[in-house]
């Protein structure tokens, strides 16, 4: 009997399996049935109601359109000899029309910059990984300028751009002014702003998962730092889209294989990369100088819980000498990132007490305008230390002559870590030696292998590494220790 599989794609860009081979559907459903993270912690699993994964491809032979790629590898390592018969709409689906681009927008592209616009155009879907800080912004804008450019006269064209925060919603916006995109072509849409009428709309994730019906509207969408966002949200909002373009932009994606296709699975394949290590060679964004401080508590800490010892740790009286120090020694504008706002209220009353700087602490009970307040006032001074929670400040936030960054409360999640770096690499006069982040690993339980997974995250962007030793029975000062530090 001659074995065949044919690929249909059918709604919401689902595509269909069919196949007379009964072991090859058991066989690939098992292949792209994958565990989530954390899962033997599920309630749900521990009484046997779910085996703990994800099945991508559904009971009734479905399979998300973004996962077409790892199929088609997966078949043909796993099944070579059977003939695959994907239909025309399958065949076509990363094809795009030739379009005419026009570059004439303030700034013209970089090298990478433009092959992304075009490699996206190319491909109407698929996910770009761009390193924070390279001007994904400029590449996005060209992007939707030139399918608005290249409509038929006779079609009213509406362009999405979904970010994660109102305060992007706001950047994003001036930066596409500043590029020369009219302002009355673009509209907002979150808390206080209902745009949806614009030819080009800036909205958040959280915003859309609220409005599926004006999702029909767009026939693009672009999803900036599309790496944080959930799964189900994910789904819910391009389920309800009839876009024929669908593009993810990010700098940093989960090593994670079930959160990546999740993410790949309603936006397509990853179509180009350019990682820091490259694009800082290159001199497209600032180097990247990443500090050690290796911390050491001979005493050793009370608590035993993880949680209990980050209280500890991250209050212990030599570990905040040691930020407050920096920070006092520091000859620019420095943020500080903080996980919890306890953390960052006693660290501004101590920064206060030692440090001539202007200090503030932002946190998202702080409305947007107060936060873009001091984004924009530290693109014009040098002496402010700010302090931030990660989830406002751990992404798409630009300022440009930002050169240090501490992480006074680290976490072990790759996408935080990079994704705070990325706040210093944009590339500024200020910046001629590199831009200089500052990470504390606490050598207690937990800390010091959270550490050692940054510590990894770090070398695989290429990033200079140097590691400074505290000791709170050390002979020499602290304050030695710390110019040492930064000589």
């Amino acid at each position: 009997m001659a074995y065949k599989v044919e690929l249909n794609l059918g709604n919401n860009y689902k595509i269909r399996i069919k196949t007379n081979h009964y072991d090859y559907m058991k066989i690939m459903k098992n292949e792209f049935s994958l565990h989530v993270k954390n899962y033997f912690w599920s309630g749900k699993y521990k009484s046997g109601l779910w085996d703990g994964k994800v099945h991508f491809i559904t009971e009734a032979s479905l399979m998300p359109f973004g996962l077409l790629l790892d199929f088609l590898r997966t078949h043909k390592r796993l099944f070579p000899d059977i003939k695959l018969e994907p239909d025309d709409n399958v065949k076509s689906l990363f094809k795009g029309n030739p379009l005419d681009i026009k570059y004439d927008l303030s700034l013209y592209p970089r090298p990478y910059q433009k092959e992304s616009i075009e490699t996206t155009l190319r491909y109407t879907k698929g996910i770009i990984r761009s390193a924070t800080a390279s001007g994904k912004s400029l590449a996005i804008s060209y992007i939707i300028k030139t399918l608005l450019d290249n409509r038929p006269i006779t079609k009213v064209y509406r362009g999405l751009i979904i970010v994660p925060s109102v305060q992007l919603v706001e950047q994003f916006r001036d930066d596409m002014i500043e590029y020369g995109i009219p302002s009355q072509y673009i509209g907002r849409v979150y808390t206080g702003y209902k745009e949806w009428d614009n030819a080009i709309v800036i909205s958040t994730w959280q915003t859309l998962k609220n409005n599926h019906k004006k999702i029909e509207l767009y026939d693009c969408m672009i999803g900036d730092e599309c790496h944080q966002v959930k799964a189900h949200e994910l789904k819910k909002i391009f389920s309800k889209s009839k876009a024929r373009y669908r593009l993810g932009f990010t700098g940093t994606l989960p090593n994670d294989q079930t959160e990546l296709y999740n993410i790949k699975s309603y936006l397509g394949p990853i179509i180009k990369e350019y990682p820091s290590g490259l694009l800082a060679e290159q001199g497209y964004i600032a180097k990247c100088n990443v500090k050690i401080f290796k911390i050491n508590y001979p005493f050793g800490v009370e608590a035993d819980s993880y949680n209990g010892i980050k209280e500890e740790i991250f209050n212990h009286k030599y570990r905040l000498g040691v930020v407050s120090l920096l920070v006092h020694h520091l000859n620019d504008n420095v943020l500080l990132l903080v996980s919890k706002i306890n953390e960052g209220d006693k660290l501004i009353k101590l920064l206060n007490r030692h440090t001539k700087k202007e200090i503030v602490f932002l946190s998202g009970k702080d409305k947007v305008d107060i936060r873009e307040e001091w984004r924009k006032k530290m693109m014009r001074s040098n002496n402010i230390a700010l302090i931030a929670t990660y989830g406002i400040f751990q992404q798409g936030i630009n300022i440009p002559n930002l050169k240090y960054a501490i992480l006074a409360s680290p976490t072990k999640s790759k996408i935080r870590t990079l994704q705070s770096i990325g706040r210093t690499l944009r590339t500024h006069e200020n910046k001629e030696d590199g831009a200089i982040i500052f990470d504390i690993i606490d050598e207690v339980k937990f800390l010091h292998k959270h550490g050692e997974k940054r510590l990894q995250y770090y070398e695989s962007e290429g990033f200079d590494i140097k590691k400074f030793y505290f000791d709170q029975n050390q002979e020499i000062s602290l304050a030695n220790a710390i110019a040492v530090s930064l000589a």
